[in-house]
């Protein structure tokens, strides 16, 4: 409230401001009413809920559901993102359209790491509904940002609730995730979250439920979690599916034969790797452990060696290096700048293949 009211008397003194030049005032833009929304809200269902499916996948001992969403059209036949542990270990995977009808999906390939796989299906002879195509590789480059409206369609709890709707917004982004408030279940993984200009922003992927506390015994105790879950961010999704497409199957995503641990100076003041840790650093990532078989070590890197950057990007958290590393593939390069207090000149570039 107090902010509204700053705001108000703000705007009241730039009118007595400008009102003294001979300039006509601008139009003032109003705000879209919630009418206003709903309706983006319905245009953007109507638009887009024709490339969300839902997905059927069973083995011998197991089967599942989940969504997907089409991305691409090439001479009849159809490829749909989705999740990977919708389809993991499973023969059979069928995609439901239109909420009455199977078609025989194949997969094309899988990346377990980052949680996404790729789909192919194609109609029968007697054809089938419309499909619209999300096609997000032709995006301009898609700005999400925490407060903005979020829509999720997809089959929570099973394939019955074929292409429900849900909306929030968006809570926070880091890591290659989209926090967000709109409700998401079983069912929804896969599924598209998308704006309000049906641009695909993220892909469903999963749901906090419980964390755990304690009880005034300091009995450990599940506390149940509302309005938290997590989609992959576009960008991820996309090296993904590039990767999956080029090369099939399985994608193994390499591991540096590293443990590194996460030092504060002012939380972990009596960790013994401060000592190793540069004067200008207050937190940073330490080779606490080495594979001496791994390629980092054969590359060069020492324990203790405090990592600075990674493909020049500045990394200070786990998360920094694993979002990283988790879009690499085997064979490719890693350039890593560390800190070594042993070395003369403090600073050295390795550059590791993977």
């Amino acid at each position: 409230m107090k902010k509204k009211l700053l705001l108000i008397a703000i705007f009241f003194s730039i009118i007595l401001l400008v009102g003294c030049t001979e300039k006509e005032p601008t139009e003032i833009q109003k705000e879209p009413s919630i009418v206003e929304i709903q309706n983006n809200i319905s245009d953007v269902y109507n638009k887009v809920s024709s490339g969300c499916v839902g997905i059927y996948a069973a083995s011998s001992t197991k089967a599942s559901t989940g969504s997907g969403v089409v991305y691409k059209e090439e001479n009849g036949l159809y490829y749909v993102v989705t999740n990977c542990h919708v389809i993991e270990n499973t023969t059979t995977v069928r995609i439901f359209l239109g909420g009455s009808k199977y078609y025989q999906g194949s997969v094309v390939g899988y990346d377990a790491k980052n949680d996404i796989a790729v789909i192919t299906f194609s109609l029968d002879l007697f054809g089938g509904p419309d499909i619209y195509v999300n096609d997000f590789f032709n995006y301009d480059e898609e700005i999400v940002i925490p407060g903005q409206t979020a829509i999720a369609i997809g089959c929570p709890l099973g394939l019955e609730n074929f292409n429900s709707i849900t909306t929030g917004i968006v809570s926070r982004i880091e890591n290659g995730l989209i926090q967000t408030d709109t409700a998401i279940n079983p069912g929804n993984s896969g599924g598209g979250l998308f704006n309000l200009a049906g641009r695909l922003i993220g892909i469903n992927t999963e749901k906090e439920i419980y964390t755990s506390g304690l009880d005034s015994n300091g009995n450990v105790i599940s506390i149940p979690v509302e309005g938290i879950g997590y989609a992959i961010s576009l960008d991820v999704v996309k090296k993904c599916i590039e990767d999956i497409e080029a090369n099939g199957g399985e994608i193994t995503r390499p591991t540096l034969g590293l443990t590194i641990s996460v030092v504060n100076r002012y939380l972990n003041d009596q960790s013994p790797y401060l000592d190793y840790m540069p004067n200008s650093l207050d937190e940073a990532l330490v080779v606490s452990d080495i594979t001496s078989t791994g390629v980092a070590a054969k590359a060069g890197v020492k324990l203790y060696d405090v990592i600075i950057s990674v493909d020049d990007v500045e990394v200070t958290t786990l998360n920094d290096l694993s979002n990283i590393l988790n879009l690499k593939l085997i064979g490719q390069t890693l350039k890593l700048k560390v800190y070594r207090a042993s070395a003369t000149t403090k600073e050295v570039t390795i550059t590791i293949t993977l």
